[in-house]
């Protein structure tokens, strides 16, 4: 039988392609885990706050958004703990609230506009943007499944200040009342999400996602919620004080705040 002779160099590239091998086996991208990060949302229609105990009733809410660097987002829940690839559950704090009145109410005899407000920022979000007068405690918890799927049930317990109608939140002076609202529990069960970003998500280096984890909540409660975007409101609400509007011409700024952040989305690839 006829053999083939050996090409001498056959014998000293093996060691070299087993190295290859190996370096593709370790760069094949296997599933991570969801690192722990921020969740930003929007407040659709149909939110609302109770305040039968001061004789207002249920009163209709709107989004307020935070500040222009974040979009039209006026929620922001923080995921504590990363959550492994296979599925688990983190614990989930409010970091932000701001809502205002869809219109104005009748409060001892006067006009007044309504705001709801979080801010558990530690100083990240001045309180002169976000102002919270009262204390308050807000938490829950996440269970994210491999299905892209997730449970959530989170207790929010939010500041209500009433203010003259027409005027700012972010100045006390215009203050009528303040005390904490009634505490409220939204829950979502089977709800979807994504690892990547929805179009026009906010990319925000102060609140960052963490890594693969962009949830579509459908809340059981009075706070129905989306993602956030760089784009309009979906009920074109006022523009927070001091902020700029998102893809329109910034208003005067208060003294000693001379640049507005603008939103930036999040770059995905397909």
């Amino acid at each position: 039988m006829q053999q083939f002779p050996e090409h001498k160099h056959t014998k000293s590239m093996l060691p070299l392609l087993a190295v290859m091998a190996l370096l593709v086996v370790c760069f094949v991208p296997a599933s991570a885990q969801i690192s722990a990060g921020y969740d930003l949302f929007q407040t659709g229609s149909g939110a609302s706050v109770d305040l039968t105990s001061i004789g207002l009733g249920n009163v209709s809410l709107q989004s307020f958004p935070i500040e222009s660097s974040l979009g039209n987002t006026d929620t922001i829940m923080h995921r504590t703990k990363d959550i492994p690839a296979t599925g688990g559950s983190s614990p989930v704090e409010v970091t932000a609230l701001f809502m205002k009145s869809a219109s104005s109410v009748t409060y001892s005899g006067q006009s007044v506009d309504v705001y709801v407000t979080v801010n558990n920022s530690a100083g990240a979000i001045p309180t002169t943007t976000l102002p919270q007068p009262d204390s308050t405690s807000s938490s829950g918890s996440v269970t994210v499944r491999s299905d892209n799927t997730f449970d959530s049930s989170i207790t929010v317990s939010a500041d209500v200040i009433l203010v003259k109608a027409g005027t700012s939140v972010t100045n006390s002076a215009n203050y009528v009342g303040h005390q904490g609202a009634p505490s409220i529990t939204l829950t979502s069960t089977n709800s979807t999400w994504s690892a990547t970003a929805p179009a026009g998500y906010p990319s925000s280096t102060t609140f960052p996602p963490g890594g693969g984890f962009y949830p579509k909540p459908v809340h059981n409660g009075p706070h129905p919620v989306v993602p956030s975007s760089c784009g309009t409101t979906l009920n074109s609400p006022l523009v927070n004080p001091g902020t700029a509007k998102t893809n329109a011409t910034a208003p005067s700024q208060p003294s000693g705040q001379f640049a507005v952040r603008a939103c930036t989305a999040v770059v995905t690839t397909q």
